[in-house]
């Protein structure tokens, strides 16, 4: 009974404990409540303050053209924009906008926004050149004073410099170079008995190696060529070979009717569109012309150096030990020459505040830096204009990866050749050079002859 007792005597005290415990929160809750209030005043205020240094940070929009999920280079370029606002997001906010159309969405952007007077903060063109119409209108911020005061910018844009000078602006600078010679199949020429691009002189050795070439049974062609893309490339090293084609190729082109122009496509017809049957002369838009050489039909392959990336796969049949890049040969004694194109890339809104041009300077300046430089080489498998980066070494130290070593060795050629030009549609623009790619079929069937070709090309001159 005692026992009971006391066990109700604790129950009541108990009872009585939370009793007392609960009339306590009641009687406090008004001011709980007003302490959550003031909670929730002390954290949106805190919110508006960061919203206003929010507002006192730039924001600059970027459009680029690397919107792919599925190439490696377009992944690996988001990657280093990503980084970049990482970088820098307590100083300004950089929102990269990939367009889902590429370089061409790009330029359309940009050409749509030219014609309202106005442009994006900062654009990578990749190509496309809108720098006639955004200049003329004074959209656009010149670049030189910025690269004349900084050693590091300037060894970092290279060829960008002479490239993409304008009357002495400059007005754009691109990270990646389109740079091109071509590759070949070293046991292709080996079994039909011609001498290797690696040991010839001129550009008549390459005509004596193409003869060897055709008249071997082992091999079914000395390359393909396209009605476009591939004959233009082999056209433009042709026109590099004699100082007349290099100064023709460097000018604004006024008149076609021109010995070195004439002389280059002479050269062309008889020694490459009359090598090649209809089979191996296919539309600009095949790849049969990568295809015949993976497989190894065709001994040459006109292309870039970004080609590298392509000889592993089950689409390649051929023995890549065998696979050599090449420049081409010029009309003076082991003198080379690349096409080696800066191009138009980044371009500057100039009607923006010092605080986000400053921004947009600094994100040029990291896209051309040493360490984007090698990235760009060894992740977007692309030759940056970089001068001082070191192709021997990079070939050095990835010897075992058939697919860098290569990359290096090929801009190594380009970058140590004694002349780099720009490709036709930087130098001349994009619609003579297409005008160009539609003359070869005429050329090889016969339908054009070169004086056709030549008034025909003056004929655009005129329009």
């Amino acid at each position: 009974m005692k026992n009971i007792k006391k066990l109700l005597s604790i129950v009541l005290a108990l009872c009585l404990v939370l009793s007392f415990t609960a009339c306590s929160k009641d009687s406090s809750k008004t001011s709980k409540g007003e302490d959550t209030t003031k909670n929730q005043e002390s954290t949106k205020n805190n919110e508006n303050k960061d919203q206003e240094v929010a507002k006192d940070i730039p924001e600059i929009t970027f459009y680029h053209g690397y919107f792919q999920d599925d190439w490696q280079p377009a992944v690996e370029m988001r990657k280093i924009y990503d980084d970049f606002a990482e970088l820098h997001k307590d100083e300004f906010i950089f929102k990269p906008i990939a367009m889902e159309t590429g370089g061409e969405g790009v330029y359309n952007k940009c050409t749509q926004e030219i014609a309202a007077s106005k442009i994006p903060d900062i654009v990578d063109l990749a190509g496309y050149n809108v720098i006639p119409a955004a200049s003329e209108a004074d959209l656009i911020i010149d670049l030189k004073p910025y690269i004349d005061e900084d050693e590091n910018f300037k060894n970092g844009i290279g060829v960008n410099i002479e490239q993409n000078n304008m009357d002495g602006k400059i007005y754009t600078v691109r990270d990646q170079l389109e740079t091109m010679g071509f590759w070949y199949n070293e046991d292709l020429f080996n079994k039909a008995g011609a001498d290797t691009p690696d040991k010839w002189k001129t550009w008549d050795d390459f005509a004596i190696a193409v003869e060897k070439l055709v008249d071997s049974s082992e091999v079914e062609t000395p390359f393909t060529l396209s009605q476009g893309w591939t004959t233009n490339i082999l056209f433009t090293g042709l026109m590099m070979g004699s100082q007349d084609g290099r100064n023709m190729l460097a000018d604004n082109v006024k008149d076609f009717n021109n010995e070195a122009f004439k002389q280059a496509l002479t050269f062309l017809k008889d020694n490459a569109l009359d090598k090649v049957t209809s089979e191996y002369f296919v539309a600009g838009d095949s790849d049969k012309y990568r295809e015949d050489f993976f497989t190894g039909k065709a001994a040459m392959l006109f292309n870039g150096v970004w080609e590298s990336g392509s000889f592993v796969g089950d689409n390649v049949t051929i023995d890549v030990n065998s696979i050599k890049p090449a420049v081409f040969p010029t009309y003076e004694d082991n003198q080379n020459a690349a096409i080696m194109s800066a191009s138009p890339g980044y371009i500057i809104a100039k009607n923006q505040d010092k605080a986000k041009i400053d921004a947009c300077i600094e994100f040029v300046k990291y896209m051309t830096s040493q360490e984007i430089a090698d990235k760009i080489f060894t992740k977007v498998m692309a030759m940056p204009p970089s001068t001082v980066l070191d192709y021997k070494k990079l070939e050095h130290e990835s010897e075992g990866d058939y697919v860098v070593s290569n990359l290096a060795f090929a801009c190594e050629l380009a970058a140590h050749s004694k002349y780099q030009i720009a490709s036709l549609g930087v130098d001349w623009g994009q619609d003579i050079s297409d005008a160009i790619d539609g003359k070869y079929a005429g050329l090889k069937d016969g339908s054009k002859s070169i004086e056709d070709i030549v008034s025909e090309l003056n004929q655009l001159l005129d329009e």
